[in-house]
């Protein structure tokens, strides 16, 4: 008898696991292959991390004192339900920890961020779904303990502890509610719709110039200006290509060369706030969504002024402007979204909304891309190694506007294109999949593109100084969404 408490503290641990597992898989949330894949959570990890707390707690709760209650059940669970988050994102980070202090260290509070992100957008959920499955663990568990009689003397004691905690489970699911039915301001980001007349060329070029002054009075990198490469003709069709969240125009270094020679003006236009010299710079936390659609709006009409048809293409964050323009934009022949971001993979679909008002609303905070190497790639020594969470937050707000518009209203560019990477571990693909299914519920033909798994391309599958690139596969997939060279 006296190994019985031990077996029960890990057949506790497995039961939190399993209701783990389950919880994860009916609430949609995007999680990678068991082992394998690099990048993103595993399936491993969320039931090792599961296992691990649960046990933990099923043991300080229960198993010490050999006192199987429902109470302490339910406890026991709502406990592994909140300190999961941290544990299953820190074994998803253990075998990628950074051998530098600094860099072990960011990795520590990215890893705290997210699991806040986590707590406050799915944690109403969490919580009363492993109380459940300790409730469930106490039930099955209770022949463990034979010598229990039932009376608890911590008994007042728990039960203030559960009601604290059925209180922070009542105030997560009051925040996820009002973080989700807050309103979009649809008409915000409506834009002007293409109905202005087009420039003429003069004047496009002219307004490309000023861009350019623009850019002289701020200190950026020179390989970050904005780059506009001309065909002779004036009646060559125009591609725009925008680049991703902090990057900036040297991402289509290889990319716009290759378009030019098909017979394509390719205008790589710098997004506000991006390519500056300060590579540590706070700019992405000032600016809002207004501005990037602003942005998006002058490039299609410089493209316009150039004289022939116009396609909007664009990476991750610039796929989003993209995806938005092909919803709005009337004179856009083509939009091509390359793995929009529309959302974190971390963050389940029905969750989105509210984790998008939630990073609109909080401080900003900056956090570094890769953690185990916080001042970036020297590769690539143009794109900034850390990114606002606010600028994250407006992007995400950009893709849920166009989806609430894509649900009223008719997308008005005359082609649409979107490509998904499968191998990709930032971009929550079923966000994309839902915008393609509005659109498509138009009766608008829709050409998705699938990237298969096994290629392994990165999310930034363009730039070729990013780690793992293979341009010569992405930028011929490209070509092909792109259509027969003109």
């Amino acid at each position: 008898m006296m190994f019985h408490p031990v077996v029960a503290n890990v057949l506790a641990g497995i039961i939190f696991a399993l209701g783990g597992l389950l919880a994860t898989y009916f609430g949609g949330l995007p999680v990678a292959a068991f082992f394998g894949s690099e990048g993103g959570v595993h399936w491993a990890d969320i039931a090792a991390g599961i296992f691990v707390v649960g046990t933990l707690g099923w043991w300080a709760l229960v198993g010490r004192t050999g006192r199987p209650s429902l109470l302490r059940g339910a406890i026991a669970g709502a406990l592994t339900g909140i300190l999961s988050y941290p544990v299953v994102l820190g074994i998803a980070e253990l075998f990628r920890i950074s051998p530098e202090i600094d860099g072990a260290l960011e990795q520590a509070a990215a890893v705290s961020r997210l699991s806040g992100l986590g707590l406050l957008t799915t944690g109403f959920a969490a919580v009363p779904t492993m109380a459940i499955a300790g409730v469930v663990a106490a039930l099955l568990l209770r022949r463990f303990y034979p010598g229990w009689k039932g009376a608890d003397p911590a008994l007042k004691l728990l039960r203030w502890a559960g009601m604290v905690l059925l209180a922070l489970a009542g105030a997560l699911l009051v925040l996820f509610v009002w973080l989700t039915l807050m309103p979009l301001d649809l008409e915000r980001l409506g834009g002007a719709g293409g109905d202005a007349a087009a420039p003429s060329y003069e004047e496009a070029i002219a307004s490309f110039e000023t861009s350019r002054q623009r850019e002289d009075l701020i200190p950026i990198n020179p390989r970050c200006a904005s780059k506009l490469l001309l065909q002779e003709s004036r009646t060559a069709p125009t591609i725009i290509f925008l680049h991703g969240l902090t990057n900036c125009p040297a991402q289509a270094d290889e990319l716009a060369p290759l378009l030019f020679g098909l017979g394509y003006n390719v205008y790589v236009p710098r997004l506000p706030g991006h390519g500056e010299l300060d590579r540590m710079t706070t700019a992405l936390a000032g600016l809002d969504a207004e501005d990037y659609v602003a942005a998006a709006e002058e490039a299609i009409a410089i493209a316009r002024g150039l004289g022939g048809e116009v396609t909007i293409s664009g990476l991750s964050a610039g796929g989003v402007l993209s995806a938005w323009s092909g919803q709005q934009r009337a004179d856009v022949d083509h939009a091509i979204a390359v793995a929009p971001f529309f959302g974190p993979r971390v963050v389940p679909t029905w969750a989105n909304r509210a984790a998008t008002n939630l990073l609109v609303w909080l401080p900003n905070m900056m956090i570094s891309w890769d953690p185990r190497n916080p001042e970036g790639s020297p590769d690539m020594d143009y794109a900034y190694p850390r990114v606002a969470t606010r600028a994250i937050g407006q992007f995400m707000l950009i893709g849920e506007v166009t989806e609430g518009l894509a649900a009223r209203n008719v997308p008005l560019a005359q082609k649409l294109s979107v490509m998904i990477n499968e191998a990709d571990t930032e971009v929550n693909d079923r966000l994309i999949e839902r915008l393609v299914a509005a659109w498509q519920r138009h009766d608008r033909q829709v050409d998705v593109k699938l990237v298969p798994l096994a290629l392994g391309l990165p999310h930034d599958l363009i730039d070729p100084r990013q780690e793992h690139a293979n341009t010569a596969v992405a930028y011929g997939l490209f070509v092909e969404m792109l259509g027969a060279a003109p």
